[in-house]
């Protein structure tokens, strides 16, 4: 490896204290179990930041009734950082660090976890990918200690082709060269295999900074699109439909999860009409209990960190955006907790990861949250639901049956 490259992975593991027992430097003594988050926080902060505080408004809510019951032993949670800069190898270097220092679990964004998850799983430390839906990401035989929380790249895919391709018309997809864009490409591949003739061209995008999209929009445009699919990261997507919308293009656009993403309404703040009529997919904020248990969430957590401002505003107001990101990570911090109890282990262990495979607690929006032998998988594909922006803020679509079934979620101040 070359020395650069080296001090890089040093570097991202470095930002990782050193884990395992020791006294709780947050007040009071006793056993401690590390959580590490490992998130790109240099890189892509606004997926960074809301994972990190949903883990931490977890551990903290669980420390506030006292800690951890392991084997009678009220153990607390130490939510610690590490910074993957969007590498796979820093990521892998931080994730093995973690295993090796005696971590109960790793939340991470999902990058780097290809490599490291065998290191990991030989320690028997779980990972919980909140971000990433990659299906190559979750293996039930091959990855024991691998589980998700978050939306699959096979669920919104599959979503995005049934409810695009009735409305008729050419379809362009898009997607960037990013490994949020790539595995979106595989899984747009997959969803429209039997309706190839719906599309009309099939481009790739540029993820480095300051790259312009201009070209492939005007292939796209050139092929007879009446719709774009986009799959790319905010900063992309944002791109995308400026070079659209100045050039007069008025194609609808439909976007994967990215396209909640506070930054790409920032980078479209100068042209708010720009964004309006962009539909994006997401996992509802809410169950068949209906609103009170996410409000009851979004309320501790705005609470403990303030409301998430945007930076822009819709009709006089400040828009704010729901935790709904940061609800994956908070729900995962609780399953590992009824984890440790079951298994009686307050570091990484092979009873760990499996109590991990017979857990169930409630999660933030009221759903049932859980693993076991047969699924790793804490969202259900079938809960993916469409959202619409008009003047900054977004509703749930009424033309989707899941959508139109789901309440408003306040997003202005």
């Amino acid at each position: 490896m070359r020395r650069a490259a080296l001090a890089r992975v040093l570097a991202g593991a470095l930002v990782l204290a050193a884990c395992g027992r020791g006294n709780d430097q947050a007040g009071g003594s006793g056993r401690t179990a590390v959580v590490v988050v490992n998130a790109p926080f240099s890189k892509v902060p606004s997926v960074a930041k809301p994972i990190e505080q949903g883990a931490r408004l977890a551990a903290e809510e669980l420390n506030q009734a006292g800690g951890v019951d392991v084997a009678g032993v009220k153990v607390r949670l130490d939510v610690r950082l590490a910074d993957d800069q969007s590498s796979p190898t820093v990521s892998a270097a931080n994730i093995r660090k973690a295993a090796s220092d005696g971590a109960v679990a790793v939340v991470a964004e999902g990058t780097g976890v290809d490599v490291a998850w065998e290191d990991a799983g030989r320690a028997g430390l779980p990972i919980g990918i909140v971000y990433q839906g990659g299906e190559e990401l979750i293996d039930v035989a091959g990855r024991r200690n691998v589980f998700r929380i978050a939306p699959t790249n096979r669920g919104v895919a599959f979503r995005l082709a049934e409810y695009v391709i009735p409305k008729g018309g050419r379809i362009a997809l898009l997607h960037d060269d990013s490994p949020y864009g790539a595995g979106g490409k595989a899984a747009l591949d997959r969803a429209f295999a039997r309706n190839r003739s719906a599309v009309a061209a099939d481009l790739q995008l540029s993820s480095a900074p300051g790259a312009d999209p201009g070209p492939q929009v005007v292939q796209a445009r050139s092929a007879g699109a009446t719709a774009a699919v986009v799959w790319a990261g905010p900063q992309v997507l944002a791109s995308v439909v400026r070079a659209a919308r100045s050039t007069g293009w008025p194609v609808p656009f439909f976007a994967a999860t990215s396209g909640e993403d506070a930054l790409v309404r920032q980078q479209l703040a100068a042209h708010p009409d720009w964004l309006d009529g962009l539909t994006f997919v997401s996992s509802r904020l809410t169950s068949e209990k209906g609103p009170a248990p996410f409000e009851k969430y979004r309320s501790a957590f705005e609470k403990r960190f303030g409301p998430q401002r945007v930076g822009v505003k819709s009709g006089g107001k400040d828009v704010v955006s729901p935790p709904d990101w940061a609800m994956y990570a908070y729900d995962f911090v609780k399953v590992v907790a009824d984890a440790m109890h079951r298994s009686q282990a307050d570091r990484a262990a092979p009873g760990l990861v499996r109590a991990m495979e017979e857990t169930e607690v409630q999660g933030a929006n009221g759903d049932e949250r859980g693993f076991n032998k047969k699924n790793h998988e804490g969202v259900v594909d079938d809960d993916v639901f469409f959202a619409v922006f008009k003047d900054m803020v977004w509703t749930p679509v009424r033309d989707d049956p899941l959508s139109a079934s789901l309440p408003p979620i306040p997003q202005t101040l």
